[in-house]
């Protein structure tokens, strides 16, 4: 089998958009990156990533660090502590923290990584920029706007300056929306957030991700804290749809933005007058 051929069975997965196939058809191709190249090959540690990122998209997090780390360790065998591909596995480490709320930890692994991509790839380099990205996103969870500002900001400009990382790119624009939401800066939020779902609707023609669900379910919270409530009724409906499609209708956060709707259909509704 051909590099490539690992890839495409993550990527067939992916497109049945059924997690239980996904799960088992990662794991096929782990086993056969093992099989076939060894447990200590660079490709069984990129399955093993892959496999890492599907169990951080489900909130599985046990399982999510147990991936990353043993991807960590034979990166770290196979290309040198000092490779971007070992750094690259410190950060997904790092990315699986910060949702956990680990933000320490976090944080000391991706200023990490941050040196080792600066030696190994340069600063203008996408790992570069996801470093920071992640950066920015513990700066945020820890509500520190302008640090966050200035790592997302760092990275945006690195990404504009990159052809063929749209995805990339349409993240960075999400992330830096919900800075401006954050500081009260509507517009140029929902400025973003349009922006960054056009990359997905129309250039990336990819809606099949978390970050989809996350720009629509942000729309509504701009449309919401402006009072245009019907507007944000109809976000948070997309936003649903979008998160049951990713996630399942038991996810935290389809159960979050089914909230959101909630709140915001008893804004439409208006008081109601005590029952005498």
């Amino acid at each position: 089998m051909d590099v490539k051929d690992y890839f495409d069975i993550v990527d067939k997965a992916y497109a049945t958009e059924d997690h239980k196939v996904i799960e088992s058809e990662i794991k096929r191709a782990a086993q056969l990156a093992e099989q076939n190249e060894g447990s200590e090959s660079a490709l069984y540690a990129a399955m093993l990533s892959e496999l890492g990122g599907f169990y951080r998209g489900m909130t599985r997090f046990d399982e999510c660090l147990d991936c990353f780390s043993k991807a960590a360790e034979i990166m770290k065998t196979a290309k040198g502590e000092d490779s971007a591909d070992y750094a690259t596995c410190v950060n997904n480490h790092a990315s699986a923290y910060r949702l956990m709320g680990r933000f320490d930890e976090a944080q000391e692994e991706l200023e990490k990584c941050l040196k080792i991509y600066e030696k190994a790839v340069g600063k203008k380099h996408i790992l570069y920029a996801s470093a920071l990205n992640n950066l920015g996103m513990v700066a945020l969870n820890r509500e520190d706007p302008d640090s966050a500002m200035d790592y997302l900001e760092e990275a945006a400009d690195i990404l504009k300056e990159l052809p063929g990382h749209l995805f990339e790119y349409g993240s960075s624009l999400a992330n830096n929306a919900e800075i401006y939401r954050l500081m009260g800066r509507y517009g140029e939020a929902e400025e973003n957030l349009l922006k960054a779902k056009a990359v997905y609707d129309t250039e990336l023609k990819d809606t099949y991700t978390s970050h989809y669900h996350a720009i629509l379910n942000s729309l509504g919270l701009v449309c919401m804290a402006t009072r245009r409530y019907k507007e944000a009724a109809d976000w948070f409906e997309q936003a649903l749809t979008a998160c049951e499609r990713y996630f399942g209708k038991d996810h935290r956060e389809y159960k979050s933005t089914e909230h959101n709707l909630e709140v915001v259909k008893a804004l439409i509704e208006g008081p109601k007058d005590d029952l005498i």
